[in-house]
Order: C-alpha cells, then sequence, then structure tokens
C-alpha cells in the first residue's frame, strides 16, 4: 500500500510523535483486554496500525481524532493509530475509500455526495460507517463592525470558503448558490482554518466560513482576541433543504458559545466516522466499543467535545454501517 504522506498532510501516532505508515490491517485470533472497559475477552488486534484522517488544525475533528487515537493506543493493546490532518471531509472520504486511510469524519451531506458520485466526486465512494458522532454548525465568522449582516452582502468581498477538499467549502458554495450569489462574485481563498482566522483578525479577509461542532478552539480563539459576529443562516434553511434534501436542518449557535453579543440560527449538519469496506471486522468493532465505552477518557482529553450517543449512533443512512460496528450495536441489545 503506497504512503498516505503528502507536501500537507504528516501521520501522528495518538502520542503526537510524527511516524511513517506500516499499514497492518485486520485481525487476528487470540484475546486482549479492554482496560477500564470491563473484562470481557475479545479479538486480539496486536500488530494492527490504523490510520486515521481528521481535519483541519485546530478543528473539532482534528482535536476529536487526536484524543480518540490517544484513548484507543491505551485501551487496545498492540494497536497503534496515527492521525492525518487534512482538508477533512472530502479529502477524508477519498483517502479512506483509496486505503490511504483507515477511518476518517466526514459531514454528512458530503458523505452522502459522495455516496451517490455527486458534488465533488466523480464516482460514488466505497466506504461505510462505523457511527454517526456529534453535529457540526455552520459558522460563518465576520468582523464585528463589519457592514456584512448576510450572505447576499458578501459580493465583492474576500471571503475564506474553507480548503478545496473540505466538507466546508462544499456547504459555503451552497450556501452562497442559496443567497444569489455566484461563485465569481467572491473573491475566495483555499486557506485552512487557522490561516482564515489569522486573516481576518489581520484585516486581510472580510469574511470566512466553517463547518464545525461546538465550540471550535481556533474561532474561539479568534473571538478571544478579535470583535467577530457570526451571521444568522435562518432564512437559508428552507432553501437548502428544498435543494439538497434533509442532511441540513435548522440548529443555534448560542452567544455563550464563544462569548459573543448574540447567538444565532444556523444550518446543522450530522457527522460520522467512516473506515475501509475491508477494514477486519474485529477492529471495526474494537474501535467502536471504544468510541462508546470509554468516553471519560476521551473527555478527559478533550473537555470541550460533545461525546457521540448509542442512540443516534446507527443512523448512518445514506452509508451502511460496518459489521463490525453492527455487531457491537446488537450485542447492546443482548
Amino acid at each position: 500500500m503506497p504512503s498516505p504522506l503528502s507536501p500537507r498532510g504528516s501521520l501522528r501516532a495518538g502520542s503526537r510523535q510524527a511516524v511513517s505508515r506500516r499499514a497492518v490491517l485486520g485481525a487476528a485470533a487470540g484475546a486482549v483486554l479492554l482496560p477500564g472497559c470491563g473484562t470481557q475477552e475479545w479479538a486480539e488486534l496486536g500488530g494492527t496500525e490504523l490510520v486515521l484522517a481528521t481535519g483541519n488544525p485546530g478543528g473539532v475533528f482534528d482535536a476529536y481524532g487526536g484524543a480518540l487515537a490517544r484513548v484507543l493506543e491505551q485501551r487496545l493493546d498492540g494497536v497503534r493509530v496515527l492521525t492525518r490532518a487534512t482538508d477533512a471531509s472530502v479529502e477524508n472520504l477519498r483517502l479512506v475509500s483509496a486505503g490511504d486511510a483507515d477511518l476518517g469524519f466526514s459531514l454528512g451531506d458530503t458523505a452522502a455526495d459522495a455516496s451517490r458520485g455527486d458534488g465533488a466526486f466523480d464516482a460514488p465512494v466505497d466506504v461505510v460507517a462505523l457511527t454517526r458522532t456529534y453535529d457540526s454548525f455552520v459558522h460563518v465568522v465576520v468582523p464585528a463592525a463589519s457592514p456584512v449582516r448576510a450572505l447576499g452582502d458578501l459580493r465583492g468581498r474576500r471571503v475564506g470558503l474553507g480548503g478545496p477538499a473540505s466538507g466546508t467549502r462544499v456547504v459555503a458554495q451552497r450556501l452562497l448558490a442559496a443567497a444569489g450569489v455566484p461563485a465569481d462574485a467572491v473573491t475566495p481563498t483555499d486557506a485552512s482554518l487557522r490561516d482564515d482566522a489569522e486573516a481576518l483578525a489581520a484585516g486581510g479577509l472580510d469574511a470566512f466560513f466553517f463547518v464545525s461542532g461546538l465550540p471550535n478552539a481556533t474561532i474561539d480563539d479568534l473571538a478571544a482576541g478579535t470583535p467577530v459576529r457570526l451571521l444568522s443562516l435562518r432564512d437559508l434553511v428552507v432553501p437548502m433543504v428544498t435543494a439538497h434534501g434533509p442532511e441540513y436542518v435548522a440548529g443555534p449557535i448560542p452567544a455563550s458559545t464563544y462569548d459573543l453579543a448574540d447567538g444565532v440560527d444556523t444550518l446543522s449538519v450530522k457527522n460520522y466516522l467512516v473506515a475501509r469496506r475491508d477494514l477486519g471486522d474485529d477492529a471495526a468493532y474494537a474501535v467502536t466499543r471504544v468510541l462508546f465505552e470509554a468516553q471519560d477518557a476521551v473527555q478527559r482529553l478533550a473537555p470541550e467535545i460533545r461525546q457521540p450517543t448509542v442512540a443516534a449512533g446507527i443512523f448512518t443512512n445514506p452509508l451502511a454501517l460496518h459489521p463490525g460496528a453492527l455487531r457491537y450495536f446488537r450485542g447492546l441489545r443482548d
């Protein structure tokens, strides 16, 4: 299998040390204990090395992925998990489908596009889901003193739309179209979240989009040092659902999230943890089990991030659940 290292990405172990890829997928027979999650014996995963594609540094995918990787290594004997920072959803789905990553996070709307071969995907992408995780919310950030009050006001302005292979860019382009703003009516950037936040603080950017769980650390840091506002997207929920389906729902960002003067009504999008279809069933089961049964440990490493719930975890339509994940959910009913 070719190395997934690229000029813009790197692999990190759960300990955050940079390492190279030595992929050993699947599971062997034997027994291993899951410390802290009971004493039931289950399939041995010794020698397994997994690559988890996360997202933009400073984003929730990155923070949650780093915490989950460390806990997986702590709880699964002989397993190593390498995290890879990416543009997020589009890139992650491509990496997992190509076998250059074993696991990855994706927004639900981008995953739906991938399953159909729509949007950024020329053909259907063959991935499955381990679970639905937390929900993300669309942030459109502007300086507090900006005259921009709605997306229509972005015409002629410099706007961060997210990385070229990000789910944020998919959502941003759809929102601008729903607001009647042609693609060539804004000057876009291809920068990362942190670069966009720094540019807005320095006066080099008029607005930027980012789709993230709450709170987003980079936006939180920006708001702590620079007066900013979030734009309301309330009037665009119905047009987005009409044009693109039920992947989008209304969702609020409370003012307290970033200590702003006002909260906003925006759009919410579900998230998935996706996997290679040929990932070993025991490995998929183990990751899913740790994700739900070691949440206290993940929370200690990423205290601001909402943990997924079993009740919502099985709802990954249109992606099928991996058989190993399905075994975990079915086992909860036994």
